[in-house]
């Protein structure tokens, strides 16, 4: 006798997404390996990656923010350079290059003071991951908030 499907409620289904981004992301597993793990189909897993942009937000979080201090700093030493090997009298920045110069220098200072969403995400995880040795029920609950608190920075 062959075996009915069961139809899955909305709130099913939202759960699985999640989980299923969280596999993407953080466990960078490839949505094949998602689909068989959680029994959907990969065209349903790869649906929520391209609507999702899921691709971004593993781009995003996987870059930390040294990396992208480092990065930016050595655009500014780059561009620096490129201005000092002119001629004397001609060593200065020209519009543009004075307002990338301006946006590189706003871009450190934020990155000096400003607490990333990797941050974030690494403290969430060390913190859920205690806390369900704890009081596994209280990990879901503020699980569920860190997500929420995730999802609306990264909006």
């Amino acid at each position: 006798m062959a075996e009915t499907k069961k139809k899955r409620t909305k709130q099913e289904m939202k759960a699985l997404e999640d989980y299923a981004k969280m596999l993407f992301v953080y466990d960078k597993l490839t949505q094949k390996e998602i689909s068989i793990k959680i029994g959907v189909s990969e065209v349903t897993i790869s649906k929520w990656v391209n609507v999702g942009n899921w691709d971004d937000y593993r781009k995003a979080i996987s870059v930390t923010r040294d990396e992208r201090y480092r990065s930016t700093i050595n655009q500014l030493t780059e561009l620096d350079n490129l201005i000092a090997s002119r001629n004397e009298n001609h060593r200065f920045p020209d519009k543009d290059e004075a307002n990338i110069r301006r946006k590189l220098v706003a871009d450190l200072k934020a990155l000096e003071v400003e607490c990333g969403i990797v941050d974030v995400i690494n403290v969430s995880i060390k913190l859920l991951e205690w806390l369900r040795q704890v009081d596994n029920e209280k990990a879901k609950e503020l699980s569920e908030i860190f997500n929420a608190y995730i999802k609306s920075t990264l909006k």
